[in-house]
């Protein structure tokens, strides 16, 4: 069995079960600590208590929408990488997650669980080159 995660933690915020069920799976199974969120507001909340390495947010969800939760996440938790899970393919939509919100990534639904472990893998593993590339933009 390959273990390739390190421990990291990573928050699954999506109002479907079958979603955030199989994310969890595929990511424990991949060495990675998941926690599980239900909606946006609950999601926020394991976040201030948890401090996630990365956060897939689900952007359609009822109550707090995915973006709303980003703008938060940024707030609560600003180490927190952050990858959008969407059905909408919309190339505005992506802008404003990618570039208005700092989402890492977008990954569109259906995906499959080898590219959710891929996807993970790559951000978690570039992430020491993100802050860096952040902090030669930032104040």
């Amino acid at each position: 069995m390959s273990f390739s995660g390190k421990g990291e933690v990573i928050l699954v915020i999506d109002d479907e079960e079958c979603i955030r069920d199989s994310c969890c799976q595929v990511l424990t199974k991949a060495g990675y600590r998941v926690q599980t969120a239900v909606n946006g507001e609950v999601g926020l909340a394991k976040a201030g208590e948890i401090g996630p390495d990365l956060a897939l947010i689900d952007l359609d969800m009822p109550g707090a929408s995915g973006l709303q939760v980003m703008d938060r996440l940024s707030e609560i938790s600003p180490g927190t990488i952050r990858i959008v899970v969407t059905g909408n393919t919309s190339i505005d939509l992506e802008k404003e997650v990618m570039h208005k919100r700092r989402a890492q990534t977008c990954l569109t639904k259906p995906f499959s669980l080898e590219q959710l472990k891929q996807v993970v893998r790559d951000v978690l593993d570039n992430r020491d080159q993100l802050k860096e590339k952040e902090g030669s933009h930032g104040s």
